[in-house]
């Protein structure tokens, strides 16, 4: 029976059927960076390699008003266009920092209303806090497929063992596909 089916490929994957969102830890991202001293003009071109062929319904940006505005001045006013930008409260330290309230539960709830109303087949989340264990199970509780995204440094082993597929992209590496530069 030649000739039917899809066999041996020729066609699009199933994959590339599947809608994907991604969820970035905004502030954790940002201090990954600083620490490296990159630049990155485009979180979608950073973020977008990593859900394969899938189609990227929706990319998330989680953090405060403070952090953001500090991050504009470094990555330039246009690295999270296309982004969604979901701002939690800052509250100012005694110590002049500012403390983030509610930017976590924020992430969490929007990954478990999306895995449970099937907005989504694959949630990618871009961070190296373990607090985010156990969304990523419930989530795959949903049917939904998992990833993680670290940049620039590894995350621990019970965060990217919670996961389907676990990515690290190190400073080199976004050095070398131009998608950082050196400030």
């Amino acid at each position: 029976m030649a000739g039917i089916g899809n066999v041996g490929g020729g066609g699009p994957s199933p994959q590339s059927f599947q809608k994907a969102m991604v969820f970035i830890d905004g502030t954790n991202l940002f201090y990954r960076l600083k620490a490296e001293t990159l630049r990155v003009s485009s979180l979608l071109r950073l973020v977008s390699p990593y859900v394969g062929s899938r189609q990227l319904a929706r990319a998330y940006l989680y953090t405060v008003e403070q952090h953001l505005d500090e991050a504009k001045k470094i990555h330039g006013d246009r690295f999270c266009d296309g982004i969604r930008v979901v701002l939690g409260e800052g509250v100012p330290k005694k110590d002049g920092n500012i403390k983030e309230k509610g930017v976590d539960a924020l992430l969490v709830a929007d990954m478990i209303y999306h895995a449970a109303s099937r907005n989504c087949e694959y949630a990618l989340v871009v961070t190296v806090d373990t607090d985010f264990f156990y969304v990523l199970r419930r989530v795959e509780d949903f049917g939904c497929r998992t990833g993680l995204l670290s940049v620039c440094c590894q995350a621990p082993a019970k965060l990217a063992g919670a996961c389907d597929d676990y990515y690290h992209v190190k400073a080199s590496q976004l050095l070398d596909q131009k998608i950082a530069t050196k400030v």
